[in-house]
């Protein structure tokens, strides 16, 4: 992968601005890209290919910024970024479709980015209930811990019952899926066996099943879990190991049931040592990428479609305060790959950096960043305060639906 996107500059308003004008629909159609402006980063190109580029990117009034000593030749290869108008990007991309020096294969990536976000139909996961189809809407997941130690709210949910309990909450307060989990992953915390989790998550699971019309994700990293929660009635497989625990079993898990795979970012270390020894990311953004490729690519050979595959950046784990805030402020970079994404960033410790530890002032900061990510297109925020949550979600539809 050489390309990723940096940001997305759509104005919806824009377009709603030639509806109430009069514009016909191909007018629409005609001049609904030309409001639109991407901006692509280019990762370790040839030098000549870049001057090149340039040269086509001129040529129709599109732009490619590049280091200053790519036309002078004395370096061979360098990062650059591409901007324009999808219409001509297309141009481009056409243009150097033939062309050597790498641009051959850098077509292929930026043909790539152009389709995921000029795709109109809707992605749809299939769960036991019904279709979670993603068309623009940000789903709300909340979160279920049913355990005794989890970072934020460890015991209030391990017994059974209370978190049955929950479950009809989280229900009425306006989730969308309910995320089960049977092992904290705090940082530092320590795995528990199969069986103990297993026997935490699926009644549970198989009480709440029976008795909500909401799809149930199973948040964990052992396949034998993932597998049995399936079978007491789970949906999804959330796996914030990324595969990283055992991924060949789970892969088999996943090509046997076919369930919807949430795949995080987890940068191949586990709860005990995801916050010690933190290196520094390159380009978190194309680290990021590149894991989520080999990851998807892995799952294909072993015939599992990626098209159930849902996208978590992993925020929390093996990331720096800033690594996380760096994240937020680009997460479209992620629709680059044409999957939906989920973020989890509920009572996180780089919230609690900026607005302290006092319980409102961190409710405050966790509804500001979700109505961030929708704001953003975030296709799921999983969140602990799912009601408060809604209500804010409800207020920007308000707003949306207005412009």
């Amino acid at each position: 992968m050489q390309a990723y996107l940096i940001d997305i500059f759509d104005s919806s308003n824009a377009a709603q601005e030639l509806i109430n004008i009069g514009v016909s629909n191909s007018g629409r159609m005609i001049m609904g890209d030309k409001l639109k402006f991407i901006v692509i980063k280019l990762k370790n190109i040839n030098s000549t290919a870049l001057n090149i580029l340039k040269q086509e990117a001129l040529s129709i009034g599109a732009e490619l910024a590049n280091h200053k000593d790519v036309i002078t030749g004395k370096i061979a290869e360098s990062d650059s970024i591409l901007f324009g108008t999808p219409v001509q990007l297309r141009i481009i991309v056409k243009k150097i479709k033939t062309q050597e020096f790498g641009l051959k294969e850098l077509s292929k990536d930026l043909e790539s980015i152009l389709a995921a976000i000029g795709n109109k139909d809707p992605k749809i996961l299939k769960t036991n209930k019904g279709d979670i189809v993603f068309n623009g809407k940000t789903y709300i997941m909340g979160i279920l811990n049913v355990t005794p130690d989890s970072f934020s709210d460890g015991g209030d949910y391990f017994d059974k019952d209370a978190a049955i309990k929950r479950g009809f909450e989280l229900e009425r307060e306006g989730a969308d899926i309910i995320d089960i989990g049977g092992e904290s992953t705090r940082p530092g915390s320590l795995k528990v066996d199969e069986q103990v989790e297993i026997d935490r998550v699926c009644p549970v699971i198989e009480k709440l099943s029976k008795t909500i019309n909401l799809p149930i994700s199973i948040d964990t990293r052992k396949p034998g879990v993932a597998a049995e929660a399936l079978k007491t009635g789970a949906s999804i497989i959330n796996d914030v190991s990324g595969l990283g625990y055992d991924k060949e079993r789970m892969a088999g898990v996943l090509a046997a049931t076919g369930a919807p795979y949430i795949l995080m970012h987890s940068r191949g270390k586990s709860p005990e040592d995801m916050q010690r020894d933190l290196k520094a990311y390159d380009d978190i953004f194309y680290d990021i990428l590149t894991y989520f490729n080999e990851k998807i690519e892995y799952l294909e050979e072993r015939g599992y479609g990626r098209n159930n595959i849902i996208i978590d950046p992993g925020f929390g784990f093996a990331k720096s305060i800033d690594d996380n805030y760096n994240i937020l402020s680009d997460i479209t970079s992620f629709k680059s790959l044409g999957l939906p994404l989920l973020c989890g960033v509920s009572r996180k410790s780089f919230i609690n950096a900026v607005t302290g530890k006092n319980r409102n002032d961190v409710l405050s900061g966790n509804v500001a960043v979700a109505s961030y990510m929708k704001l953003k297109k975030v296709d799921i925020v999983r969140v602990h305060d799912v009601k408060q949550t809604a209500l804010a979600f409800a207020a920007l539809d308000k707003i949306t639906e207005l412009s």
